[in-house]
Order: structure tokens, then sequence, then C-alpha cells
């Protein structure tokens, strides 16, 4: 830890041993060496940098292929079934297609999905694929291939399939022009086993102009650009040439590219080369994929900052005087600013308001001193929120209590004061709760109250539920459970039926339920819509009586 003082001697020192080393000047050579370290770091790191969003974006796509796979496998009862049910292997697919499209959907660039199985158990068009048809189209259900119209050998048509099952692994395939909507695809194939028997292949169609405008927008230094080329050194995507155009092939100076491209080496230093009669140095990074991403500048523009560095050096001597003077402004008003924002915290505290954060860190006494500052003001916040929960809990259940109750009803009264909102109101009361805990005592009465509730907060997971009673609930539904309160009754229903069923008879939960709709026309407070509720609970209560007194 330095202390003040001891910043302010090294500021002094600095001022001093700069000035020395610029009068003394730094030497030709060294600028040089640096000049060319740091054009090459650039580039490298401007390589790095694409190749990572490249590398995002493939990952990407093969994480959706991948989830997509591992749920066609889990969906995916047995291999025999698949090979003799028809009406199973009709179901399976349908189960597939909604998850298929959605991972299609949000996979930036798919312009198709697939699932296909083994033509060799199955009908030739079985399985499903999906295809935007138009440029900014929606997915639309297409006939998948008809593997009986070609060879296995036939690479260009079913190639897709084969080749991965083939490789055993899943398989970027070679980008290809797709006639249909004259659009570049390159796609990624999964091949699916169980059992130690081929299933399929799960596959996505991606658009390659998404690859090709991210490798497009390269610009490095004032006319360099980047390029990809796949392993052999046939060029994917090129300013100057086209497609499938081996470099090697195009001109006897690009030899030595496509061999390092080959190599696959790739590092710090840059790759000399000369193409069209200018001297040209060229960084690149492999792919996920297995393509090759380069950039490359010529070398005049490369050189062009060491020049610009030399000449620099020349006016340094003048300006080193007046950056002296600007350091130490800088490094005083930045040992003053962390007292300023200490001081602000305090007055923020003072007011009540707890939400700080110091920002300002330092590694002397004021840094220190913030940071005990900021884990107080962090530990109590902490204490207070835990009062808060307390406050706010239900002891027993974990869920809302009254007074968070309380709090949601004042917030909603405010909202139906300055306009409409859409809510609904379900009152739920556990029947018969007086009587179970006089014959099986509290600690079973609990039980089923906690049974209750986890039957309530499943069912409406999206809405906050508060125990305003012993045996009284209410939820309030609001945005997608307001929207769908209809199925989650009938959910609800289905819930306590089905836990019913496995439970002893003393352990079966009753619980009769009320629901009211916020209305404008009727309701001028939230009080109303909950006495609605709270009438059709018992009303509801009265019918589950009648009932049970019937049987």
């Amino acid at each position: 830890m330095k202390s003040i003082q001891t910043k302010f001697l090294i500021l002094i020192l600095t001022c001093v041993l700069l000035c020395a080393g610029v009068i003394g000047g730094a030497g030709i050579i060294t600028t040089w060496r640096v000049s060319e370290t740091d054009s090459a770091r650039n580039m490298n790191l401007m390589c790095e940098a694409r190749a990572g969003e490249l590398d995002a974006l493939l990952c990407n796509i093969e994480q959706s292929v991948g989830t997509l796979a591992v749920y066609a496998l889990e969906q995916l009862e047995s291999v025999d079934r698949l090979k003799s049910d028809s009406d199973y292997m009709e179901d399976y697919t349908s189960r597939l297609e909604s998850v298929a499209v959605n991972s299609a959907n949000n996979t930036e660039g798919a312009l198709a999905v697939y699932v296909r199985f083994n033509p060799d158990f199955s009908p030739p068009t079985s399985g499903l694929f999906w295809s935007k048809t138009e440029q900014s189209g929606i997915f639309q259900q297409l006939t998948p291939t008809d593997f009986s119209s070609y060879s296995p050998s036939d690479v260009e048509h079913v190639g897709w399939y084969y080749i991965p099952v083939k490789n055993g692994s899943a398989t970027w395939m070679t980008p290809y022009l797709n006639q249909n909507i004259n659009k570049t695809m390159i796609s990624y194939v999964i091949p699916l086993y169980k059992s130690n028997e081929t299933v399929g292949v799960v596959g996505m169609d991606i658009d390659f102009s998404v690859i090709e405008k991210l490798v497009g927008d390269i610009t490095v230094y004032q006319t360099g650009y980047g390029f990809l080329a796949d392993a052999s050194g046939n060029v994917m995507y090129h300013e100057q040439l086209p497609m499938g155009t081996q470099m090697a092939n195009t001109d006897s100076s690009l030899v030595p590219v496509t061999h390092e491209l080959e190599n696959g080496t790739s590092g710090s230093n840059l790759f000399t080369y000369r193409w069209n009669k200018e001297d040209k140095k060229m960084a690149f990074r492999t792919l996920e994929n297995g393509m090759r991403l380069a950039i490359t500048a010529p070398v005049k523009e490369i050189n062009a900052v060491r020049n610009d560095l030399i000449r620099v050096m020349g006016v340094a001597t003048v300006l080193i005087v007046s950056m002296a003077i600007l350091l130490t402004v800088l490094l005083t008003r930045r040992l003053i600013r962390p007292l300023k924002e200490l001081n602000e915290a305090a007055k923020k505290i003072a007011a009540g308001d707890l939400s700080i954060s110091l920002t300002q860190a330092t590694k002397d006494e004021v840094g220190t001193l913030s940071d005990s500052f900021q884990q107080t003001v962090n530990h109590l916040q902490k204490y207070i929120d835990y009062i808060n929960s307390l406050a706010y809990r239900d002891s027993l259940t974990g869920v809302k209590n009254k007074t968070a109750y309380q709090e949601a009803e004042r917030r909603l009264d405010e909202q139906i004061r300055l306009g409409r909102p859409e809510f609904a109101v379900v009152v739920f009361d556990i029947n018969n709760l007086k009587t179970i805990n006089d014959n099986y005592g509290h600690d079973f009465g609990d039980m089923l109250i906690m049974e209750a509730c986890r039957l309530i907060c499943k069912t409406f997971r999206h809405s906050p539920v508060y125990r305003i009673g012993g045996d009284e609930f209410v939820t309030i539904l609001e945005d997608e459970d307001f929207r769908d309160y209809n199925k989650l009754l009938e959910d609800f229903e289905k819930g306590m039926e089905e836990q019913n069923q496995s439970v002893h008879k003393e352990s079966r939960l009753s619980i009769a339920r009320g629901i009211a709709v916020y209305s404008s026309e009727t309701d001028l407070v939230f009080a109303n819509v909950f006495k609605r509720a709270d009438s059709y609970m018992y009303k509801n209560k009265a019918a589950m009586k009648a009932q049970m007194q019937g049987h």
C-alpha cells in the first residue's frame, strides 16, 4: 500500500525521469522495434477479436443444434419402436417440431431446420423439415428430401445426411448455393445414435451471408481487409476472389499463403507475402468449424505508424513539460475524487439512502477507507433486507404474509386510481381444517397447509401468493397468469385431484377457491374485487360440501 506522500514523491521523480528520457531521446532502433511489435499485436488482436465473434456465432449454432439433438434422444423411447410403430414415429416427430422451429427462430441466420430418420428403417420422407422460403418470411413446413430419389453417394443432394453419419460426429458442411432461394448456406449436422444404432440426423442450414458480413466489415489500416478460407486454401469469402477459388491456382505468389493456412499455424508474428506487386502481411486464426479467418494489409500502411512515431519524437521534447504539468493536475484530482465520493455517500446514508456504490478504487489509505465504508453499507443493507424478509414472509409456508398483501392492495388501489389495470384475485380456503386440527393435531394441520401452499405456488408460479389467514390464501394474477387464468384454474383442480389419488384419505386436500376479475365499471377499489372473489370462494366451498354429502 502506497501513502499519499509516497505518491507525490513518485510523481516528482516520474516527471524528472520522463523529461530526462525524452530529452536524451529514445533511439530510432527502439522505435522501429516497438512499431513492429505493436503492428503485429494490433493485427493479431483484431484477428483474435473477430475470430471470437465468428466463433460465438458458430458456437450458438452448434448449441442450438446440440440442444435439439439432446432433446430428440431424450424423447425417443426406443429405436425398435421407432422402427416398428408408424404412429409412434408420427407422434415423436410432432413432439420435435415445436422445439426445432423454436431453436431455428432463436438462431441468428437460420434458414432451415430438420430432423431426419435413418432411411434404412423409415419411409424415405420421414422426419421434419422447416424452412424459410422467402427472404423476409417465416419458417414453413416442407416435405423432406426423398431419400429414395438419390444414391447415398450423391453428395450434392444427400451428403448432408450420409457424411455426418459416416464421420460419426457433428459436422460442419461446406458452404453451397441453394438454387431454390438463391442463397449461400452452411449447414451444421449432428448424427443421432441410440443403443449403438443410427437413428438419423439433426441439422440446421445457416445463411452464409451472416458470416460474410462479419468478415466483410473488417477493415485494417486504410485498405486492409479480412477474408475466409478453408483448411485447403479454398476461398470461402474474399472481396476480390469468388467462393471456391483455390488461391494457389490463382496466383503462384499465393502458394506460400495456401501452405500457411493448411498448416494451421498462428501466433504473435505476421506472415509476409507478395500479391499483385505489393508486399503484404497477414494474421489468421482457425475458427470453430475449421475455417481460417485472415486479415491482411499492405506493408507500407503498416509501417506508416512507425514513420509517424519518428516524426512525433521531434516534438516530444517540447511537449514533455506540458505533459508533466497535466499529469500532476490529473493525479491530484484523482487523489481528491475518492474523498468527494465518500462525502457524497455519507450524505446519502444520512438521508436514509443505502443504495450507494463507491467506484473510485485507490490502493492507499483513502482506498482502504472506501472499502471499509462500502463493506459497512453492504452489511447494513443485508441486515435491513433480512429484517424486511421477516416482516413480509409467512413463517410457516415461506410465502408472502398479510403485511405484504396489504402493500400489494395499496399498490393496486393506486393503479386503479390512475388508470385501468388488468388483474384478477383468487381466494383459496382449506376445507375442514378445524376438524383436522381437532382430530389429528395442529402439526398435521400445518402439514396440510404447507401442501396446499405448494400446490397453489406450483400452479400460479408467475404470481405472488399471500397467506392472509390460518387456512386462507390469496394470489393476484397479472400479465401472463391473468391471461391464462381459466387454464390455471383447471390445472389447479387437476393438480388437487392427482395429489389426492396418491395419499390417504385423511391427507387429502380439499381447497375451495373463488376468482374475480377487476372491472373498471364496478370496482372502485381493490377491496371490491377481493369481496367478489371471497364470495365466489364460499359458494364453491358450499358446493364442495354438498357434493361430499351427496357421496
